[in-house]
């Protein structure tokens, strides 16, 4: 941000400051009408040293005056800020709605088993299964036993078939 430039928040709160003193203007006071234009111009160039022309015509004006555009721009804000929320909240709805609705639904994967021929004994091969002699989940359930014996002798421990 450029020296002497004020930023988004502050411009908002400024923009907030100038309806309430719109609204509690008092018509035939000069420094009303002196406060809305140098807020007005604020707002408007973005500028640090308009916004301290605003605070120096503020502090002009008559305590109450000014504490009944304290007051409304108390208001003013909590308006702006639920008017920020609700619109927060309906855009965030619509992007979960726009979200839901481009999400095409995903085809159910289907695994089957290789039911016999080259492909089936080649991923056996790769796994580490001798391809079945028999065709049908016997003969794999066999070779996967078989595998896994195997594999357990080469690591050393001895397996005992169990009768149970």
């Amino acid at each position: 941000m450029p020296n002497g430039t004020l930023d988004r928040e502050t411009l908002e709160a400024v923009g907030v400051l100038a309806r309430a003193v719109e609204r509690e203007r008092v018509p035939g006071v000069l420094e009303c009408r002196l406060l809305a234009n140098a807020l007005k111009r604020t707002l408007d160039s973005g500028q640090e040293r308009e916004l301290t022309e605003a605070s120096r015509v503020f502090r002009t004006l008559d305590s109450d005056l000014r504490e009944r555009i304290v007051a409304r721009a108390r208001v003013e804000a909590k308006e702006t800020r639920a008017q920020a929320k609700a619109v927060e909240a309906e855009v965030m709805s619509a992007d979960r709605e726009v979200v839901t609705q481009e999400m095409p639904a995903l085809p159910a994967r289907r695994i089957s088993e290789p039911k016999g021929g080259a492909g089936s004994n080649f991923l056996a091969a790769l796994n580490g299964l001798r391809p079945a002699a028999t065709s049908g989940s016997r003969g794999a359930a066999r070779d996967r036993l078989r595998a896994a014996v195997d594999s357990q002798r080469r690591v050393g421990r001895r397996v005992e078939p169990t009768l149970d």
